[in-house]
């Protein structure tokens, strides 16, 4: 085999695995930051693009995300805390490691030799 055939295949079964651990962490934060909206709101229900936004926290949470942020900012709360779901043992080498925990924005010490790197 080739060795882009290889890299073809690794890539096609690490990527779902990456993006299902991407989308239910976002699930997770979408819907902590729901939880915000109701305590904000007295536990009333918000109306418009914020109940919209809700609503769409188990379905589309990259849609719902940035809409709920917002309501909490523009209502002075401080944001929760966004999981993060980086897995520094991914990478085969430091630089890969310390590329991707860039672009995650993830603290760069997770690459670190204690790591199994």
């Amino acid at each position: 085999m080739s060795i882009k055939k290889v890299l073809l295949v690794a890539v096609g079964l690490v990527l779902p695995v990456a993006v299902f651990a991407q989308s239910a962490d976002d699930v997770n934060y979408c819907n902590s930051l729901s939880a915000t909206t109701r305590t904000v709101n007295r536990g009333a229900d918000p109306q418009g693009s914020v109940a919209n936004a809700m609503a769409q926290c188990s379905s589309n949470p990259a849609a719902g995300i940035p809409v709920l942020e917002k309501f909490l900012t523009d209502s002075k709360v401080s944001l929760p805390p966004r999981p993060m779901s980086f897995n520094p043992k991914m990478y085969p080498n430091m630089a890969d490691c310390l590329t991707a925990a860039a672009a995650a924005k993830a603290p760069l010490n997770l690459c670190g030799p204690k790591q199994g790197m």
